[in-house]
C-alpha cells in the first residue's frame, strides 16, 4: 500500500518541472546559451577517419564505407571494435562516403560510481550525476551475411569487457540507418 498513490505524488513534482520549462521556453532572458547571449566557440574535438562494412547494404567484395570517430573514442574503445571498425589500411583507404548513411553506434559511459546532485538549469529539478567518461564509436559487420543483432550482442560484451575496473558500465547500441 505505500505505493498507493505514487504517481500522484511525483504529479506536483512534474508539474513544478514543467511550469519551469515553459518559462525558460517563454523568457529569453534565462537562456545562457552562446545563440542567445554570445561568445566564442570552443576547440573542436578531434576526429578520425574510420570505415565500416554495413549490415544493411550489400557492398562488393572488399569495400567499406567511410565514418568518422572522435579521437578519445578511439582510444578508449579500440581494442573493444578493432575487427569491426577500420582506423587505417587499405580498408580505409578504398573507403566511400554515402550520403544519409548512418553507421551503427556503440554508446558507453564508465564511471567510478560516485554521485552527486546537481540542479537542472531548465526544469529546477534535481537528479543525481555521475562522475565518469562517455564514449561513442561506429561498427560494422564482419561478413556479408552478418545480422545486425549478432555483431550488436559481440560488440556490447567486448566493449563491456573493456571497461575494465569502472563500478558503473552502461552500454546502448545505436541501430544502423540505410538510405532509402
Amino acid at each position: 500500500m505505500a505505493r498507493r498513490y505514487e504517481n500522484i505524488k511525483k504529479g506536483l513534482e512534474y508539474q513544478t518541472g514543467l511550469d519551469n520549462y515553459v518559462e525558460y521556453l517563454r523568457n529569453p532572458a534565462n537562456r545562457t546559451t552562446k545563440r542567445m547571449v554570445g561568445g566564442t566557440r570552443g576547440a573542436r574535438r578531434s576526429v578520425v577517419p574510420a570505415a565500416v562494412k554495413p549490415f544493411g547494404i550489400e557492398l562488393a567484395a572488399g569495400e567499406y564505407l567511410r565514418v568518422t570517430i572522435s579521437a578519445s573514442s578511439n582510444t578508449a574503445l579500440a581494442t573493444a571494435i578493432s575487427t569491426r571498425t577500420f582506423i587505417s589500411g587499405a580498408n580505409l583507404t578504398g573507403a566511400t562516403k554515402l550520403s544519409k548513411f548512418s553507421p551503427a553506434r556503440v554508446n558507453a559511459f564508465f564511471g567510478s560510481g560516485t554521485a552527486s546532485y546537481a540542479q537542472s538549469k531548465v526544469t529546477k529539478l534535481w537528479y543525481l550525476k555521475y562522475e565518469g567518461d562517455s564514449h561513442s564509436a561506429p561498427f560494422g559487420a564482419l561478413t556479408d551475411t552478418e545480422e545486425e543483432q549478432v555483431g550488436s550482442r559481440a560488440v556490447r560484451a567486448a566493449v563491456i569487457t573493456a571497461g575494465g575496473s569502472a563500478d558503473i558500465k552502461r552500454v546502448s547500441i545505436t541501430p544502423e540507418k540505410v538510405p532509402v
